[in-house]
């Protein structure tokens, strides 16, 4: 209010109120709007719970035994990766982090996405409403290969998370398929000889996942020329669920890692002291010291995400590693 004066009068009139951007108002409607959404409320709630040991190593630090440096989640370095839309980058300071802001466009998400659906037979999952869970590979894995699949069903791995596997478009490595991925929980110890081939994969999404398990030999070629696709994880993460900190396994793993959001972005990702926030068509990666010196996690999201990750093999003396032979 503000209070006005006359020599003949005095008079009171209301202050102009500030009027607020129509876009502020929704982000602001969304953050109030977010925490009715009960699936988005139940995953916070138990990722924080799950979280509360990192939470404390934070604060208290012990012998860390060989595991990279813990990094408190408000201190890290902000990478602003708006400006570099259209190119890849890597991290001026975190070496082996790359990004690629758009490497996607919103055609070529729609068409992966919409073959992911196929693939999973209309998002089944293994366990529920009568979807049997696949059965590990025999021990060892016998040399004749197993039939290859045609579709997969999501399998359930940690909280409000699930995964697919795929065979590279040049088909898996026999000796990579029968040795460290039999053992790999996250698809659950499968003969991954018999997972769907990407080189089988038709329509406009199969051709857009293969011009992406090509790309970051171009687009981030000091990191990743000559290194060989492994295979491909399609990961389903729920609104409101994280990926808590972790290092890949090195077995496992591969030598150089990427990953593609192909919906529901918008959601923070954190890789040893740096973070930064991906969109929807965004791709970032890990190699070398990004890859196995720190750890990564990403962040909760108000939306479902879908992201396929893609691993890669060594380059002969230079990173050595015995997969693909």
């Amino acid at each position: 209010w503000v209070v006005g004066r006359r020599p003949d009068l005095l008079f009171v009139v209301p202050r102009p109120r500030r009027i607020v951007p129509w876009t502020a108002a929704l982000r602001r409607m969304q953050r109030v709007t977010r925490w009715v959404d009960p699936t988005y409320l139940r995953n916070r709630l138990v990722c924080i719970s799950l979280s509360q040991s990192s939470f404390i190593g934070e604060e208290f630090q012990t012998d860390p035994s060989g595991l990279p440096p813990v990094f408190p989640r408000d201190q890290c370095e902000r990478w602003d990766v708006d400006a570099l839309r259209g190119a890849a980058a890597q991290h001026p300071h975190q070496r082996g982090l790359w990004i690629f802001p758009g490497a996607l466009s919103p055609d070529a998400c729609a068409d992966i996405t919409s073959a992911v659906e196929r693939l999973t037979g209309g998002h089944r999952v293994q366990g529920e409403q009568g979807v049997p869970v696949r059965a590990a590979a025999e021990k060892p894995p016998p040399a004749a290969p197993p039939a290859e699949e045609a579709a997969w069903e999501w399998l359930p791995y940690g909280h409000a998370r699930w995964m697919v596997p795929l065979q590279p478009a040049g088909g898996v490595c026999d000796a990579f398929a029968r040795g460290p991925l039999s053992e790999l929980h996250s698809h659950g110890c499968t003969d991954a000889r018999s997972w769907p081939s990407l080189g089988s994969l038709g329509c406009g999404g199969g051709e857009a996942l293969r011009a992406l398990e090509g790309l970051p030999a171009s687009a981030m070629a000091d990191g990743f020329r000559g290194r060989p696709p492994l295979f491909l994880q399609l990961q389903r993460l729920q609104r409101g669920a994280s990926i808590g900190a972790h290092v890949d396994q090195h077995q496992q793993g591969g030598r150089a890692i990427m990953t593609a959001v192909v919906s529901g972005g918008g959601s923070d990702v954190r890789v040893g002291g740096v973070s930064f926030r991906v969109a929807t068509g965004d791709v970032y990666a890990l190699e070398g010291a990004a890859r196995d010196s720190v750890d990564h996690e990403v962040y909760h999201g108000d939306e479902d995400r879908l992201s396929v990750t893609i691993r890669y093999g060594g380059r002969g003396d230079e990173d050595p590693y015995p997969y693909p032979r």
